[in-house]
Order: C-alpha cells, then sequence, then structure tokens
C-alpha cells in the first residue's frame, strides 16, 4: 500500500450522508463550525468515510454554500484530524461506518480530536473508585435476568429504573413502580424513542415481558430516583465542558432539558426542550438555592473530567448529565463523548457559538502548536 500524506492543516468532520437536503445531520452546528474553522485559518470540511477509497489521497467533502443554505461536493486532501459528529442511521449504517472507519485509520493514522468512553458500566465502575464522585452516583447493578431484576426492585422500595449500557438519547429506558395493589407499572421509551406506558399484573408477568424486550443486551439497573419538579415535568441538567485554545477545559453551557409531563426521560430526542439551568432550578428551588447548586455542578465537573481522561484517554470535550432529585440532592448521570449541540443552541448565541468555536480553537493548537501534555484544569469563566 503506498504511502498515503494528510492534509497537516485539515479537522475532517465525520458524518454519514444521506438522500435529500441537507446531506447530514446536524447541519446547522456543522455550518457554524465550518465557518468558525475558515476564520481560526484551518481548512475544515465534512466528509463521510465510506465515499473515501482505499489508496486514495483525496476524499468528497462538504463545505457550505458562500451564500444561502446549500452545501458544496469536492475533492479534498485527507485530514490529518477526526472529529467524529457522525450519526448512522440504524445498526446495519453503524456497521458500514465502523468498517470504513477500521480501513481509513488503518491507511491514515489520524488523530482524533475527541476520545470515546466506553459504555456506562465501566464509566461507572472507574468513577465509584473515586471519593470525589462514588458520592454521587446512584447504586448501580448489572441486570441478571428476572431474579436480578426482583431482588433490585424489592431493595429499592418497590421501583427502579433500567436502562442499556451502550445506549443513548433516552433510547430503550423504562421506569418501573410496583402499585399498591401489587401490579407493576412500566413506563419508558422504545427503540425509536417512543414512549410506552404498561401495567402488568405482578412483577412476575412484568419482569418476564422486561426479560424478552431486554434481549442479550446488557442493561443497568437503578433507584428510580425522582428527578421531576413540581409541575410533573422530568429534567435533567446538561453541561458542555470544551477545552478551548490552550487545551484547557472550561464550562461552554449549562442547560435544564425537561421532558413532558408524566414521562420518565428529558432527552431532547424524546420530546423534551431546553432551557437556561438557572431558570429551571430558580422556579424549583429558589434563586438563593439555584446559585448554590450550580456552583456544586461545576465543582464536580472537574474531577469528573480528569478522572474519565486518566482513564479513558484524550478529550476534546464531554457532555456531562446530573439530576436533582426533590430534595435537592445532586445525582451524577452518566457522561457523552458526542454530545449535542440542542440544548447550547436552546439557551442562548453565546453558548451555541462557543461549542462551535472551542472545538476548532482546540483542533487549532492540536495542528498547529501541538500540545506537550494533557490539561486537566478548568478554566475559570
Amino acid at each position: 500500500m503506498p504511502v498515503i500524506y494528510p492534509d497537516s492543516e485539515a479537522l475532517g468532520i465525520l458524518v454519514c450522508e444521506r438522500q435529500g437536503r441537507p446531506p447530514f445531520a446536524e447541519s446547522g452546528f456543522l455550518r457554524r463550525l465550518i465557518l468558525a474553522g475558515i476564520a481560526a485559518g484551518l481548512r475544515v470540511f465534512a466528509f463521510d468515510p465510506r465515499m473515501w477509497r482505499p489508496n486514495g489521497k483525496t476524499v468528497p467533502g462538504w463545505t457550505p454554500e458562500p451564500e444561502g443554505t446549500g452545501w458544496r461536493l469536492s475533492e479534498h486532501p485527507l485530514p490529518a484530524l477526526l472529529y467524529d459528529r457522525a450519526w448512522p442511521a440504524d445498526d446495519d449504517e453503524r456497521v458500514r461506518f465502523r468498517q470504513a472507519m477500521s480501513e481509513l485509520e488503518s491507511a491514515l493514522k489520524p488523530i482524533r480530536l475527541n476520545g470515546k468512553l466506553p459504555g456506562k458500566w465501566r464509566v461507572f465502575s472507574v468513577l465509584s473508585g473515586h471519593a470525589q464522585t462514588s458520592r454521587l452516583l446512584p447504586p448501580t447493578e448489572i441486570y441478571d435476568g428476572p431474579g436480578s431484576f426482583h431482588d433490585f426492585l424489592k431493595r429499592c422500595g418497590g421501583s427502579l429504573f433500567l436502562k442499556p449500557a451502550g445506549g443513548g438519547q433516552g433510547r430503550r429506558t423504562a421506569a418501573c413502580t410496583t402499585e399498591t395493589d401489587g401490579r407493576v407499572r412500566v413506563r419508558g421509551r422504545s427503540g425509536a424513542n417512543r414512549p410506552f406506558d404498561l401495567t402488568f399484573r405482578d412483577g412476575r408477568e412484568a419482569s418476564g415481558k422486561l426479560e424478552r424486550w431486554i434481549g442479550n443486551r446488557l442493561y443497568l439497573m437503578q433507584p428510580y430516583l425522582s428527578l421531576t419538579g413540581s409541575d410533573g415535568k422530568p429534567f435533567d441538567i446538561r453541561v458542555l465542558a470544551q477545552k478551548n485554545g490552550r487545551g484547557r477545559w472550561a464550562v461552554t453551557g449549562i442547560a435544564a432539558r425537561c421532558g413532558p409531563a408524566g414521562t420518565v426521560t428529558a432527552n431532547l430526542h424524546g420530546g423534551g426542550r431546553a432551557c437556561p439551568a438557572d431558570e429551571r432550578l430558580s422556579d424549583l428551588f429558589g434563586t438563593a438555592r439555584s446559585a448554590e447548586i450550580l456552583r456544586e455542578i461545576r465543582g464536580v465537573c472537574a474531577p469528573i473530567v480528569r478522572i474519565l481522561e486518566q482513564h479513558f484517554g484524550r478529550f476534546c470535550e464531554l457532555g456531562l448529565d446530573f439530576g436533582l432529585d426533590q430534595s435537592g440532592r445532586l445525582w451524577f448521570l452518566e457522561a457523552n463523548s458526542k454530545p449535542g449541540r440542542r440544548a447550547m443552541s436552546a439557551i442562548g448565541a453565546s453558548a451555541a457559538n462557543a461549542a462551535a468555536a472551542r472545538p476548532i480553537a482546540y483542533a487549532k493548537s492540536i495542528l498547529l502548536r501541538p500540545p506537550g501534555r494533557v490539561i486537566h484544569e478548568f478554566d475559570h469563566l
């Protein structure tokens, strides 16, 4: 195989092309990202790795049209740095994407702008081993059949939450609660992210149905935390933490994501809405307590990202999700190494612009000023 020399000053944004216009998901964010790259003096374009041909030194890539909202497709030299914003539509597309990435990385040896987290169980296990973060974690166990379900349900006072260890966007989650007459209510979201609400005669019937629904997937069980406001709407707090041009971590924005009343998750892909976190928290807990909660959240972000980088390598950004029960206790729910941008767009132009500018600034620091070490400290904002 011939040696392939990538463009040492280019950032390639990984996407999954689709029919129609726009040609890929998140087109608004990618437009903002590429324009920020141009302003910073970098060559930035979006491309689907499935379009690259082995041994080829170029790849078809997308850039925004100078005017309007369209996109232009042209050949670009292979980039030295890759930023994953690909969203495969289904399992088959996911397999094809991974195969193409394996071939590309084998030939090109590019740098990944952002690392990848393992499954939720591995992340939980790591964070539970550190005093600074273990206190934030709800008790968590691996689902191991109907027996484990019944045992955990009993120990949690008749209610628990099930979530896939490798899932995202609120899909295939379920809250199970035992009613006073012994029936078990199961509410959640399907694999297509549609809500469901079922009631079973007893725990045996419920566990049998859940066993078939889970299949051979790895699932986690947690207590069903009451992460619902006084208005009956579930909510969580999304923190977008990103590295800036100096390679230092900074909090870009903090949003509250609120789900529809009566549902069990607040994820935006499941119909939730986002707003500035201080607005939601002030409504629920008052201005003074809201400020205390936000200070606590900012304070725990630093040890979380430090621990995750120590165990799983360098990251450019992380989405950190927190929950607050009705007593105001803070819980860390999960981390996402490919966080969306809808929540940041919803809380204002400043956060939305920074969410696109910071990956570009960090990419530039890697391409033009390679950092000698990973920096974990947070800038004060």
